[in-house]
């Protein structure tokens, strides 16, 4: 077996742990995106997989809490958070999501079809054709979080939400 020299081992090392944290600040929040100035809800006009219109003033106001989910219909890890949301329903019947994607109105309805997220009150899917949502929050990967409590930011995940924080943070009692 071959071994390094120590002084090959900590050159090794070193490049290793600057690769490391380059690529975490790769998919760190961008620090100019308008959310990060704001904790205010934006503004945003997104067509449902129903065909209707819906904008940041039509939503309904007997939510407490509003998560705002920017997905890409072939994202496994969108797939998951889909996936785990749809497990846990139960605890989120003060919550209303917003699913985003810019992709095509056909993917975005098989997805929502095939996570049963078409139809339920607490859940508005569609696509965001001005780009609106993902301008504001300047996503880095999908899916990406926003959560907000009566209109105030309170959380962002920017690689997905963890189910069990999530519910700690924002699930019906």
């Amino acid at each position: 077996m071959k071994f390094l020299s120590p002084m090959k081992f900590i050159l090794t090392s070193v490049l290793s742990l600057f690769l490391v944290v380059g690529n975490a600040q790769n998919n760190a929040p961008d620090p100019n995106a308008p959310y990060m100035q704001t904790n205010k809800f934006p503004n945003f006009s997104l067509m449902s997989i129903t065909g209707k219109e819906v904008t940041n003033k039509q939503l309904p106001n007997k939510y407490k809490y509003t998560c705002i989910l920017i997905f890409s219909p072939d994202c496994s890890h969108c797939e998951h958070q889909a996936s785990e949301l749809n497990k846990y329903a139960d605890k989120f019947k003060n919550t209303l999501f917003i699913w985003d994607s810019y992709r095509d109105m056909d993917a975005i309805k098989k997805f929502a079809e095939k996570y049963n997220l078409a139809g339920k009150p607490n859940v508005i899917i569609g696509r965001d054709a001005e780009f609106t949502l993902p301008s504001f929050f300047r996503p880095r990967m999908t899916p990406f979080v926003a959560v907000y409590d009566n209109g105030l930011l309170i959380k962002v995940y920017d690689q997905g939400a963890d189910i069990f924080e999530l519910i700690k943070l924002i699930g019906s009692k």
